[in-house]
Parts: C-alpha cells; structure tokens; sequence
C-alpha cells in the first residue's frame, strides 16, 4: 500500500499508511533499534552480528538469558530464550534454517547473514501504548495499557493506564518518526525506566483495549477524513485509566444441516 499510496490517492482514494521508509523503521528490527537508540530512548541491548554478541558476553556486557528473533517479522513467530552459550549457538543455527523455509523466507533472504537479532531480554512490566498521530504526521496522542496476558504475541487481557511517562514517550516517538495514524509499540517498564521493543505501523490486536477505555481512533479517523473542528475530534477521546478488559474465544456450530 505505501508502495503505490500516489497511484492509488489519483483515484480519489485516502491511503492512511506512512510512507515506505517509515514503514521500514518499523518492519526491519534492527533499524528500530538504531532509530531508538538515535533519538534517545531505551531499548533492550540489541546485536545483528553472532561474533560480537559473544564477545559481549565474554565481556559481561550482554547476559543469559537472550531473546533470539528473526530481524523481520511479527508476532512470536521465530522467538527463542537461549540460557546458556552452546543454547545460543544451535538455537542461532536452527533459526536460520527455519527462517529459508518459513514465512519469513522473503524478508530474510536479501541478508540471510543478519537476519537474525540477539537481545538482551527484559523482565519487567510489559505495555502496549497506541502511538497516534495525524495525517500529516503531526503527533496526536498516546494511549497505554499494561500487558495483564499474552497469547500467540497477542493482547489478551490488559488495563488502561495513565502516565505522563508514557505521553513523554510517545510524543518523541511521533514527533521524530512522523509516522501517519496508529502506532502499536511494545514496551517494558524496568525500575520506573522505559524499554521499547517494537514499533508496528498499524493498529495492533491490543487496540480493542484502548478503544473500550475510551480512545475512538477509528471516529478519530472518519472526523479527519471529513475535516471536523479539532474541539470536535477530541470528543472521541475520553479516555480513562483502571478499565481492564479481557478477549474471550467462544464455541460456535459450524455443522452441516
């Protein structure tokens, strides 16, 4: 969509997505990190080169145990918790293996050789802030949820919270990548300091959560589209902290009559 966003905006069509270099930043890992660590903001100590995360860890710079996950890609899909040296070596090798076979297979394989990212792993409480910002890229607002369950790399139950750490946070991240919409981040909080881990340029599956406390983005959206009155889309946005929802599966009959 960012590729042809110009052809298709000929057609009388609004393409809400950010541009292909944004876009970028966000898909390609290692790129999020060098953009973190380039507007000064934390994120978990990242390497793309086997070598020099041993040398690291030989130097008591970088501790067991590691995150290993795939440079591109989403979700939880490729991520392994290496605890010991000999854990990091075959779980590296069989990573990059999987990774020419998977559904990764054509993100990884222009760069086969660094496609793969081993992180410090960070434990602390886990977040998930909407990053907005508007159609021209001018920052809107952040709203944050702690993390209560995970399944599949996906919210599954989350409360809303308010903090002016969080706002902070956000700000710089929209302000400096000018991202266009939603921003789903992910993020630790570790001793009143703030980790960032991802940036995906989209709405994520925890913005259900954020819209029941009361942030409408999708009315956001439509009142920009239609070029309403700020004072009048900031109506949509009523949010509030300690609203804690949960996703719920239930059985439905799918037989043949």
């Amino acid at each position: 969509m960012a590729k042809h966003k110009n052809l298709l905006e000929n057609k009388n069509t609004k393409v809400i997505v950010s541009s292909e270099e944004v876009i970028s930043i966000g898909f390609d890992k290692w790129k999020t990190f060098k953009f973190l660590e380039e507007i000064g903001l934390n994120s978990p100590k990242t390497y793309i080169d086997l070598d020099k995360a041993i040398a690291a860890i030989e130097a008591g710079v970088l501790k067991f145990p590691l995150v290993l996950k795939p440079r591109w890609g989403s979700g939880s899909i490729g991520i392994e918790i290496p605890e010991t040296l000999d854990e990091l070596l075959l779980s590296y090798k069989l990573q990059k293996l999987k990774l020419k076979r998977s559904i990764l297979k054509n993100a990884s394989e222009k760069d086969i050789n660094n496609a793969i990212l081993i992180q410090e792993k960070i434990e602390g409480v886990e977040f998930g802030l909407d990053v907005v910002n508007d159609f021209e890229g001018n920052y809107f607002g952040t709203f944050a949820r702690e993390k209560l369950a995970m399944r599949s790399g996906e919210t599954d139950k989350a409360e809303s919270v308010i903090k002016p750490a969080f706002d902070e946070v956000g700000q710089k991240l929209g302000s400096h990548l000018k991202h266009i919409g939603n921003m789903d981040v992910d993020a630790f909080l570790v001793n009143d300091r703030l980790y960032i881990l991802e940036l995906n340029l989209r709405f994520g599956g925890g913005y259900p959560f954020s819209h029941e406390a009361g942030a409408n983005i999708a009315k956001v959206y439509i009142d920009w589209l239609n070029e309403v009155d700020e004072k009048e889309v900031l109506k949509n946005i009523n949010y509030k902290s300690g609203i804690s929802f949960s996703k719920c599966d239930r059985l439905l009959n799918i037989s043949h009559k």
